[in-house]
């Protein structure tokens, strides 16, 4: 389940940001996974059950901790109700292998 981050009130002074919507909860969960086996200068999809996720929801992923050294995340984004992708890639000749490592999961809704 996604936990709130915590009561946040952020004060904006003067007239709101046109074209913009307000956020009105931001949670944040960390998960554990092996994303597995990336190609040499290609990205790879990493799919994850994160139960509580919406569609409709704007996700940042985050490594906590060393991401192998030529390996990044590109995107995140929620594909499916309770589902998150990752897309991770590598611009070094040869391919890397990312072990079990955590990330941490913010979502705007």
């Amino acid at each position: 389940m996604l936990r709130a981050a915590g009561s946040v009130a952020v004060p904006i002074s003067g007239n709101p940001i046109s074209g913009f919507s307000p956020v009105t909860n931001i949670f944040t969960r960390d998960i554990t996974f092996t994303a597995g086996a990336i190609t040499a200068l290609t990205g790879t999809v990493s799919s994850q059950t994160v139960t509580g996720l919406l569609t409709t929801d704007n996700v940042v992923v985050n490594c906590i901790g060393l991401m192998t050294a030529g390996a990044a995340i590109a995107n995140a984004r929620v594909s499916a109700a309770n589902t998150l992708d990752i897309t991770f890639v590598t611009a070094v000749a040869l391919g890397v292998t990312l072990p079990s490592l955590t990330y941490r999961v913010t979502v705007f809704r």
